[in-house]
């Protein structure tokens, strides 16, 4: 069953579209998290006032979670990649003849 799913996965591409859909949903996460804390950052910084001293915390939380989901993208995307698409074994060369190449001399 699982090598029909992965031959059906490769065959028709939807496995690489799967993969990049994966990074991609990681990029947005990134970006959106940056996004998040930069306006924290100038709300906290053009919302000051005598009158209330402290601002609010950083939402660590948003942070954490922001940070769980890209790992999660990410490992996803690359676990999925090499099933899909495994590659060769390190000790697994291409044989190669043991002659080295002539080259021909020059005039």
């Amino acid at each position: 069953m699982l090598s029909k799913l992965r031959e059906i996965l490769q065959t028709q591409y939807i496995g690489s579209i799967l993969v990049a859909l994966l990074v991609w949903q990681a990029a947005i996460e990134i970006v959106t998290t940056v996004v998040r804390s930069g306006f924290w950052y100038f709300d906290q910084r053009h919302g000051r006032s005598v009158l209330v001293p402290s601002g609010t915390p950083y939402p660590w939380d948003n942070f954490v979670f922001s940070a769980v989901t890209v790992a999660l993208y990410l490992l996803t995307a690359y676990a999925l990649a090499l099933w899909l698409y495994p590659t060769s074994a390190p000790g697994a060369v291409a044989e190669t003849s043991e002659e080295p190449l002539e080259r021909p001399e020059e005039p």
